[in-house]
């Protein structure tokens, strides 16, 4: 039976070797964790916090950035600690999937000495341009597949960093993805950031490896992503401090429908909140179906 070595770690579990997609909103801040993770792979640094990168050749396609938004950028992140310039090639201008794009690529893989990552900011820049009329889940597919291809024959990592939905799906992540299914089918791994009322949170889901669900934070001095922890324990424990809040400003008990809305949060979830409050010791409910803070020992 042939064996295979695990897959190769680019940034820790966040990216693995493959294609990957990474996809938010408009001015989220996609770009700025590529920037950071290519960095900390081209110098073997560390990304997100405590993430350390195993060193490698990078190649970053700065195709909506210009030179002076780009030098901006990198001054942001590396120049106020005198740290020194990455070494990565970065490129303005690439030629489309369709017109030697891909060849190029793969030429540059062959040149480097270490080939880690590329990146490609951003992907409709890249890819065949297509009718949004003709979007079809076939041609989306075959967008993804030939980076997908490559990927995988060279044992590297691609990110393409794509844009979400304008409506944005209920259930599923992936689903806010912008395009059709064809996209997130043909990528070995796909990424969201999402910010919400609660936080931002960084979802992976892979077809090697487990999911997930990461509390995140920008820092905008710094221009520098953390992850904070797991998503739910993070904002689990934000949930609990901001009933303990809502109690202790009240001044007087109240009952669940009452702290929902004042936190305008669904009912149900702060209901289940409460009992494993009152559980832990941190809240009281009272006979009448009301809860307060626990008195503090004397």
């Amino acid at each position: 039976m042939e064996t295979f070595p695990p897959l190769r770690q680019v940034a820790g579990d966040i990216i693995l070797e493959g294609l990957t997609i990474l996809a938010a909103r408009p001015k989220v801040g996609k770009t700025w964790l590529m920037l950071q993770i290519a960095i900390a792979v081209s110098e073997g640094g560390y990304c997100l916090g405590d993430i350390q990168c195993e060193s490698g050749d990078v190649l970053y396609l700065a195709l909506e950035d210009n030179k002076r938004r780009l030098q901006r950028r990198l001054t942001k992140m590396l120049g106020v600690h005198g740290r020194e310039w990455p070494h990565f090639k970065v490129a303005h201008k690439w030629p489309r999937a369709d017109q030697g794009g891909l060849d190029q690529l793969r030429k540059w893989i062959d040149s480097a000495d270490n080939p880690r990552l590329i990146v490609i900011d951003v992907f409709a820049r890249f890819r065949k341009p297509a009718s949004p009329a003709k979007q079809s889940y076939d041609t989306d597919y075959a967008s993804i597949s030939e980076l997908q291809t490559l990927a995988a024959e060279t044992g590297i990592a691609i990110v393409i960093v794509h844009h979400l939905r304008k409506s944005e799906a209920d259930d599923d992540p992936l689903d806010t993805v912008s395009g059709t299914l064809g996209l997130t089918a043909a990528a070995d791994a796909i990424l969201v950031i999402k910010r919400t009322g609660q936080g931002t949170t960084l979802y992976g889901r892979s077809r090697d490896a487990d999911e997930i669900d990461k509390a995140v934070q920008f820092h905008p001095g710094t221009a520098l992503w953390t992850v904070i922890g797991e998503r739910d324990q993070v904002q689990r424990s934000e949930e609990r401090c901001a009933i303990l809040k809502v109690l202790a400003d009240a001044r007087e008990p109240m009952s669940p429908k009452d702290i929902a809305a004042a936190l305008r949060r669904k009912d149900g979830s702060i209901r289940f909140l409460l009992s494993k409050m009152v559980k832990d010791g941190e809240i009281i409910k009272l006979k009448r179906g009301v809860y307060a803070v626990s008195p503090s020992p004397r």
